[in-house]
């Protein structure tokens, strides 16, 4: 039951807030709208106020804006009104299509800032040292040592370690060290020329496993510390992720250790951009315990917030270009059912998993309509750049055509994604 109503919430939230960006721009564009309905298929219930009537319909997978003088699927017919979304402009045609997904984007970056400002981010609760690169100005300092102030400030997490070594640039700054239990005092000078070239203390214990990534394919789960990378030993965070990142999309041997018992398994890393290069991961979070939550301002927060938004749309489209390029195989892509069950996961892991992960969706969402798929908001938008482009309108039959072609391809991909979903469940091609 959990599972059912946190699905239908996350569903009937993102569908609703899509189809109102629809409804709002056609509204203020002078466009009837005819029908405004949560689900599709045949019309449960439903009320009408002044010329558009709001319905439920029975099938809970999406939903739908029916604007006069349009058809998602097959022939409209058009009386030349000026009501009709065929007598506005292009670009007032094209403002209404873009509406949806642009709503979804905003949803995800507003849940994304709201549990922010709510409950904070988090930070590495650690000023212990993992690493120091041999061109660091910190070279002063080892592995292992704690860092209490810099300055003569008191710092207690990583976060602020960093702040206070960037603030402390091209001068000589006083550091309390404990080193091996002892206290010393230590002077470094900070070239701004120069990265600061260190690595946090955090051990290779998996805190999270992300859905859909290679680790949850081979049976990664939160708690399993991860021992070794192709035959060597790791002991920290730093030395497991160097080693994954290096070796984007390539076969990478990995060994774990869970309730005392070692594993291994096989894992090809996906290949991801990040900042200027390409690096592999697995879809591993690092350990909850080395992580503490920090209030956070509202500036620092809408950057933040609008950063992830970009972060996650970056990766959603790379993920589609390795899928077209076969660098990832479909049994990685999620239907209804693996959604159902992920959303029903996350509600009983709380609220805030489950705004986060609903985030995520919503951004999905808009990506996937964007996508020049006939039927789909970005098909839709792709024939009227190419009407614009030729200077006249693609005749009916040709617009019948690619309609039916993209419900076809719609239609196979739902059926695919879906006998994905039914297989995990039941293994059948573990």
């Amino acid at each position: 039951m959990t599972t059912l109503l946190s699905f239908l919430f996350v569903l009937g939230v993102l569908v609703f807030v899509h189809e109102l960006g629809h409804f709002w721009v056609a509204k203020r564009a002078g466009i009837l709208v005819e029908r405004f309905s949560l689900g599709i298929g045949p019309r449960a219930f439903g009320i009408t106020v002044g010329q558009t009537e709001y319905c439920i319909s029975w099938l809970p997978f999406g939903g739908y804006v029916k604007l006069a003088g349009m058809a998602d699927i097959g022939h409209e017919e058009v009386k030349g009104e000026p009501w009709e979304f065929q007598s506005r402009p292009r670009w007032v045609q094209m403002s209404v299509l873009a509406a949806g997904p642009a709503m979804n984007f905003l949803l995800g970056f507003l849940i994304i800032l709201g549990v922010r400002l709510i409950v904070g981010e988090y930070v590495l609760n650690t000023t212990q040292i993992g690493r120091i690169e041999a061109a660091s100005p910190l070279r002063e300092l080892k592995p292992g040592d704690r860092v209490a102030s810099v300055g003569g400030v008191r710092v207690e997490n990583w976060d602020a370690l960093i702040r206070a070594f960037e603030g402390a640039r091209n001068s000589t700054v006083s550091l309390d060290v404990i080193r091996d239990g002892t206290p010393l005092s230590l002077q470094v000078f900070l070239d701004r020329s120069q990265t600061l070239g260190i690595d946090p203390f955090v051990s290779s214990t998996a805190g999270s496993v992300l859905s859909g990534y290679p680790a949850e394919g081979v049976g990664l789960q939160p708690g399993d510390r991860i021992v070794g990378i192709d035959g060597e030993p790791v002991t920290q965070w730093w030395q497991m992720k160097e080693k994954i990142s290096a070796r984007p999309a390539q076969e990478i041997e990995v060994r774990w250790v869970r309730d005392g018992v070692e594993m291994q398994a096989q894992i090809v890393s996906r290949a991801e951009q990040v900042e200027d290069k390409t690096v592999g991961l697995i879809g591993i979070g690092p350990p909850m315990e080395s992580m503490v939550r920090m209030p956070v301002g509202v500036v620092k927060a809408i950057g933040r917030s609008g950063q992830d938004v970009v972060r996650f749309t970056t990766l959603i489209y790379t993920f589609i270009k390795d899928l077209i390029l076969g660098k990832v195989s479909g049994r990685a892509l999620a239907g209804p059912v693996a959604i159902a069950q992920m959303a029903g996961q996350k509600a009983q892991q709380g609220w805030e998993r489950l705004l986060g992960f609903m985030a995520l969706l919503s951004i999905n969402l808009a990506v996937l309509n964007l996508l020049p798929i006939p039927v789909l908001d970005g098909g839709h938008l792709m024939i009227l750049t190419v009407e614009a482009a030729i200077r006249r309108p693609l005749s009916i039959r040709q617009k019948e055509v690619l309609q039916q072609v993209g419900l076809a391809f719609l239609l196979f991909l739902m059926l695919y994604v879906t006998f994905g979903d039914i297989s995990r469940i039941f293994g059948w091609f573990n």
